[in-house]
């Protein structure tokens, strides 16, 4: 991409829906080992290649024959959307039998990839409405301060007159940093704080955007963050003065970790903004400086908070020792001279770099554990989220560190 592109606002739907799924660079945790590049981006090219789209729709693109992962979202963990797939697989590897599509395996790092672009998908969101945002524009009151079309108030800057594109997210993090200026206008001339549901920052922007003339989008407008950034920037905002996360910082604002972010990147965008007013008179209460943002710098501190939820916490070995039990897996693997001789002995299996990567290497397995347990008229082993951990942590106990994968 060079650095400005310029092109009409007439084909603004079209760059919001292709520029959404352009994650790039995002990077995500798992249990404190070696990061990993999981950005759903590549994560959508293996939903593609997999052929996992000739069954899933995601928002009005793919198949029918599952469900519509865009109107069905999922809401969950990692290993929760793992466990998921696992379970479905007996059902979803029997259709595809009966309609000829080839059975899909995964590399070490694509299973990591495609999870992560997966829980993505309801963070990424869908584009605005122009038709809701121009009476939002008036709803909201935004008209009597600011001009759109020739029309309005002349006390803010004529938004629809700016040169560069106004994505969702540069359009909060414009408004959070002029705040107190905004507030005082408000004050001024007794218009009420708008607050925003929903889709409506999306459909906000969408409404300005149709006002302006052919502009200018810089490169980044819509990056939806990276993780790893947005951790220094929660530290570097003196975010921690207020809020606690795993245990440190102050006890005036919610935890990170409790806050419901379940929803799209300018969502939660719009709940920042509509917590301002009392965050603000906090921290002019606690002498804290206000905190604004470079372009992009939004984003990046969203997506980690939103990464945050995604992540699991650790099994235990004992756990996962009671998981190969419950789920009857020396049915068929031999462990520590114990057990069948149909499968890899548990205790040989080289050590994973993730629960992930475990999760890709049971599921190219699955068709012939899938076989052999109807031999056997063994039930398919449901697994929980916690399972999985657990799980994890047991197979790792039993490879000495020396034989990790370099």
């Amino acid at each position: 991409m060079t650095s400005e592109i310029s092109f009409s606002h007439k084909l603004g739907v079209i760059v919001i829906v292709t520029s959404l799924t352009f994650l790039g660079g995002m990077v995500l945790h798992t249990y404190g080992q070696s990061q990993v590049n999981k950005a759903p981006w590549y994560g959508k090219e293996v939903f593609r290649e997999k052929g996992c789209i000739q069954c899933h729709e995601v928002y009005g693109e793919g198949g029918s024959g599952g469900p519509d992962l865009g109107d069905k979202k999922f809401y969950g963990t990692y290993l929760e959307l793992a466990a998921d797939m696992w379970n479905h697989f007996p059902k979803m590897f029997h259709k595809m039998q009966k309609t000829g599509f080839e059975f899909p395996s995964f590399g070490e790092k694509e299973m990591e990839q495609l999870i992560a672009y997966l829980s993505f998908i309801r963070y990424i969101g869908e584009p605005g409405s122009e038709f809701t945002g121009r009476k939002l524009l008036r709803n909201k009151e935004c008209i009597r301060c600011h001009k759109f079309g020739g029309e309005g108030g002349d006390i803010g800057p004529d938004i629809s007159a700016k040169e560069e594109y106004l994505s969702p997210l540069a359009l909060v993090e414009s408004m959070w940093n002029h705040g107190p200026e905004i507030m005082e206008h408000f004050q001024a001339y007794d218009i009420s704080h708008p607050e925003f549901t929903g889709n409506e920052v999306a459909d906000l922007a969408a409404a300005i955007r149709s006002y302006m003339a052919p502009t200018i989008l810089p490169s980044g407008s819509f990056d939806l963050g990276n993780p790893e950034n947005g951790k220094q920037l929660v530290r570097e905002k003196e975010c921690l003065r207020c809020h606690t996360l795993q245990g440190t910082g102050g006890d005036i604002g919610p935890d990170f970790i409790e806050m419901d972010l379940n929803y799209s990147v300018t969502q939660i965008a719009g709940k920042m903004w509509n917590h301002a007013p009392k965050m603000w008179q906090l921290m002019e209460k606690e002498e804290i400086e206000y905190p604004t943002f470079q372009r992009g710098e939004m984003a990046n501190m969203i997506s980690y908070l939103y990464e945050l939820k995604l992540t699991d916490e650790p099994g235990t070995v004992s756990a996962g020792s009671t998981v190969i039990q419950e789920k009857r897996c020396l049915s068929c693997h031999l462990l520590q001279g114990e057990g069948g001789n149909l499968s890899k002995d548990l205790a040989a299996i080289e050590r994973f770099d993730s629960p992930l990567e475990m999760s890709a290497e049971m599921w190219n397995h699955a068709p012939t554990m899938l076989e052999k347990r109807m031999e056997k008229e063994i039930q398919w082993p449901a697994l929980t989220s916690r399972d999985m951990a657990n799980l994890y942590a047991y197979l790792q106990s039993l490879t000495p560190v020396s034989e990790a994968k370099k």
